[in-house]
């Protein structure tokens, strides 16, 4: 999947300590289980240990307050069956690796894992990798300019709510979970939208029927 993605590029170490006057940043396998003991769901990941050292305000991502999953949840719960023209559903769909899939915006290096080492050398990161201090504030701006594309206006309270007033439509997101309410059709149109840009998992769509 690294390979595929195009996560880094190998360079030599001294590439790392001339651009960045460190050492390439540690990498360390973590497996998490997502699931339970009786539906177990593991996830190895390979996650760089950058730590941080110092304040920097440019690698701030936002997170959404509580206020706004209740703001939708109540929006969803607004509209009935009653009239179709304003049916609403509520779909909630998780990016597969998303910080993987934006783009860095600052030079980094990782130590090469043991699956992939080559001596004297490193990788260059082209894509974000957990564990870096601007993995999230990349992804968050790789998904705002999805939205953007797609005709959505930014919140200015929030950053992380996106609406569509001629589709009807608002979105959160958190991490890498997307919850989306509108229209049937309007769901289905952003689905196949996202699945152009990231991998995608449909977690479910709730709605009257």
């Amino acid at each position: 999947f690294f390979t595929r993605q195009g996560v880094y590029q190998k360079v030599p170490v001294e590439e790392a300590w001339k651009k960045t006057g460190k050492s390439p940043i540690r990498v360390k396998w973590v497996d998490v289980n997502k699931g339970d003991d009786d539906s177990p769901e593991y996830r190895s990941r390979l996650v760089a240990a950058e730590l941080k050292t110092d304040q920097r305000p440019d690698l701030f991502a936002g997170a959404p307050p509580v206020e706004a999953i209740r703001l939708i949840l109540s929006d969803a719960a607004t509209f009935s069956k009653g009239d179709t023209r304003r049916t609403k559903c509520l779909m909630v769909n998780d990016v597969k690796r998303a910080y993987f899939h934006a783009k860095c915006k600052r030079k980094g290096y990782i130590e090469l894992p043991k699956e992939d080492a080559e001596e004297g050398m490193c990788g260059m990161l082209d894509k974000s990798m957990y564990g870096t201090r601007d993995a999230a504030g990349n992804w968050e701006a790789e998904y705002t300019d999805m939205f953007l594309c797609a005709g959505y206006e930014q919140g200015v309270a929030c950053v992380c709510i996106f609406v569509s007033v001629e589709q009807d439509a608002i979105s959160l997101v958190h991490g890498d979970d997307f919850t989306i309410l509108g229209p049937p059709h309007q769901l289905a149109w952003f689905r196949d939208r996202m699945k152009e840009t990231f991998e995608i998992k449909v977690r479910g769509i709730m709605g009257p029927d």
